[in-house]
Parts: structure tokens; C-alpha cells; sequence
């Protein structure tokens, strides 16, 4: 069986993973293998030393990378994040922040809507951790609350427009059969640069199997219309795989 990988990071492992479960891995990334810094980034990490009324982590990754990039400045943005009230998207977000010593108050499930309802009220000031997009429904919510939003994200991820392409005939001309993403801005490039959106969704639903590393990147799926065949809850590529051949085995049984 042909599988794509439209992810980024990790596709030599991807590829061996794959040929050690008999399958035909091809790697076209949706994404491309520049990040864009943002310059103001390092301007608002000295407005995060100032102190804020709430910080919402979203990214384990990104909480890093903050914390360092503080660190590089000469701040100890610590201080000012332990006394906000802290709230996490989901559980990898929830355990960079116990490991720095700043648990949350609260975490959600893993995708932006379930913080909303877990959003103190305002007035204040919220600083929102973002890596690599920016998250509008977030923003909305905040200011409709009342917070001044300062938004940290320190690069924008940019679409691979010849990897789109090339992912988007895969899928429609049947040149694949299964479709890994690990990343819900996979999804979001892929569809947003396809030339033909629906036929691209009809395929990922009749031929391709699309597969989602975690609840985030299958709800991205969903919001395009397409049903996921497999979902891997612990958001490894190797589970992901050895779960999708089960899942093929039991299709047939």
C-alpha cells in the first residue's frame, strides 16, 4: 500500500517506519522548510516581562521556545507567567508547564475552542502562545472578554505550493491509497492551495485513507469534510502506523 506523508519534520523516520510495515511510504510535505521569523517577537517577550493577567499555552514546543527565547534576552519570563493565570490547550502544552514549574489552572482537550469556556473573565491583559499561525477564534474570544491580546509567536509556518500539488494529484489520480498528517496546518495548506478543493475531498473520502496524528489535526480533517479512517490519540508516528495496519486488518476481517 502507498502512503503519503505530507508533514515536515521527521520523514526519514516516517520512511523507515513505514517499510518495516511492508508499506510504500512517499513523502510530499505540504508545508516548506522555511520559517519565517516574526520580527516584533522579541519586542513582545519584553512585554511578557512586564507581567500579564492570563497566558494560554498551545503548543508544548512553543512554551520552550518562549521560555528560551526569554532566556537569550537576559529575562526570566517565569516570574511574570507565574503569577497569571495559566491555561493550556492540551496535554502536551499541560506538561511543558508542570516541567517549568508553572502548572495550569486549567487544560482543554487539545483544540482552541475548548479553552473558551475555560477563559476568566476580563478585563486584563492575555498573552496568547502561538507557533507558527496565528488562532483568530482565540483572539476573538479574548477581546470579546475584554483582554488586550498580546499575541508571541515567534515564526510563521509557509504552504509548499509544489508539494501541494503534487499531493493533491497523488490523492485524486489515485496514486496513493492512505495520507498521514501529523499537523493540523497540514491540512489547512493543503486544501487552502488545492486547485480543486471538493474533488480533493471526495477522493480523501472514497479512495485515500487519511490518516491524523491526534484529536487537533483530525479535527482539521473534519472541518474540511473529510472522515478520518484512523486517529491516533497518543500522537506517535510509529502508533499511528501500526494502528492504521490493524485498522486495515480488522476493514478486511
Amino acid at each position: 500500500m502507498r502512503i503519503a506523508y505530507a508533514g515536515l519534520r521527521r520523514r526519514e523516520e516516517f520512511k523507515a517506519l513505514a517499510e518495516k510495515l511492508g508499506f510504500t511510504p512517499l513523502l510530499l510535505p505540504a508545508q516548506s522548510t522555511e520559517r519565517v521569523p516574526v520580527p516584533e517577537y522579541q519586542d513582545r517577550l519584553r512585554e511578557l516581562s512586564q507581567g500579564v493577567n492570563l497566558f494560554l499555552a498551545t503548543t508544548g514546543v512553543g512554551v520552550r521556545d518562549l521560555l528560551e527565547g526569554g532566556r537569550a534576552l537576559g529575562l526570566d519570563l517565569k516570574a511574570p507567567l507565574a503569577q497569571a493565570h495559566r491555561l493550556a490547550r492540551g496535554a502536551k502544552a499541560a506538561r511543558v508547564l508542570r516541567e517549568e514549574g508553572l502548572p495550569p489552572h486549567a487544560t482543554g482537550d487539545g483544540t482552541s475552542p475548548s479553552l473558551i469556556p475555560l477563559l476568566p473573565p476580563g478585563p486584563g491583559r492575555a498573552a496568547l502562545q502561538l507557533y507558527g499561525k496565528p488562532l483568530p477564534l482565540l483572539e476573538a474570544a479574548l477581546a470579546q472578554r475584554g483582554y488586550a491580546v498580546l499575541p508571541l509567536m515567534p515564526y510563521r509556518h509557509l504552504p509548499n505550493p509544489e508539494g501541494i500539488r503534487a499531493l493533491e494529484a497523488a490523492i485524486r489520480e489515485g496514486a496513493v491509497e492512505a495520507v498521514a498528517f501529523v499537523a493540523a496546518i497540514q491540512v489547512e495548506f493543503l486544501f487552502e492551495g488545492a486547485k480543486d478543493p471538493q474533488a480533493l475531498r471526495e477522493a480523501l473520502n472514497a479512495r485515500a485513507k487519511a490518516l491524523a496524528v491526534g484529536r487537533v489535526t483530525a479535527d482539521a480533517l473534519r472541518e474540511w469534510g473529510v472522515k478520518p479512517f484512523y486517529v491516533d490519540e497518543t500522537e506517535r508516528l510509529g502508533s499511528m502506523l501500526q494502528g492504521f495496519k490493524r485498522a486495515l486488518f480488522q476493514e478486511a476481517v
